[in-house]
């Protein structure tokens, strides 16, 4: 096949693809919403592991597109951006929250929540719930506590 054959093969492929993919073709292009964060807080569980109060600064922003729901597919992604501080007696903890939680609707008609990151002083990786029934469909590598002792070590100088 000539380069100039190709070209037009995979632009016709593509043409196609477009047409027959709803979701693509016929949708709404999606809403956005930013939430700025900018907030300060005592953090309970934190100040209880640590056995020092824990103040935590969080700060960024989280983006959330929602897509129209016209049946299966993709109906919101929310992408989160923030960098976390946590201080106790002087000392300091910097951490990040980053990651996307993408909401889509199965074939079958069952809504999944996929938190797809890193998730500070939880897991790393992809957590995938039915927000209905709270099911764990898929679970990622629980490192909660070997990130609050080393949160812990920090803040407590230990």
């Amino acid at each position: 096949m000539t380069r100039r054959c190709l070209t037009g093969w995979a632009a016709s492929v593509l043409a196609l693809v477009g047409v027959l993919s709803p979701g693509v073709a016929a949708g709404a292009p999606p809403t956005f919403e930013t939430i700025v964060v900018d907030d300060t807080f005592v953090d309970e569980d934190l100040t209880a592991a640590c056995g020092v109060t824990v103040t935590v600064h969080l700060q960024g922003e989280i983006l959330v597109r929602t897509f129209e729901d016209e049946g299966t597919g993709v109906t919101e992604v929310s992408t989160i951006n923030l960098a976390g501080t946590a201080t106790a007696d002087g000392s300091v903890f910097r951490f990040r929250d980053v990651g996307a939680d993408v909401t889509r609707i199965e074939p079958d008609g069952t809504l999944v929540l996929s938190i797809i990151g890193q998730v500070p002083f939880a897991f790393a990786g992809v957590l995938k719930i039915d927000p209905e029934t709270e099911e764990v469909i898929l679970e990622p590598r629980d490192r909660s506590e070997e990130q609050i002792a080393r949160a812990c070590a920090v803040l407590t100088g230990g």
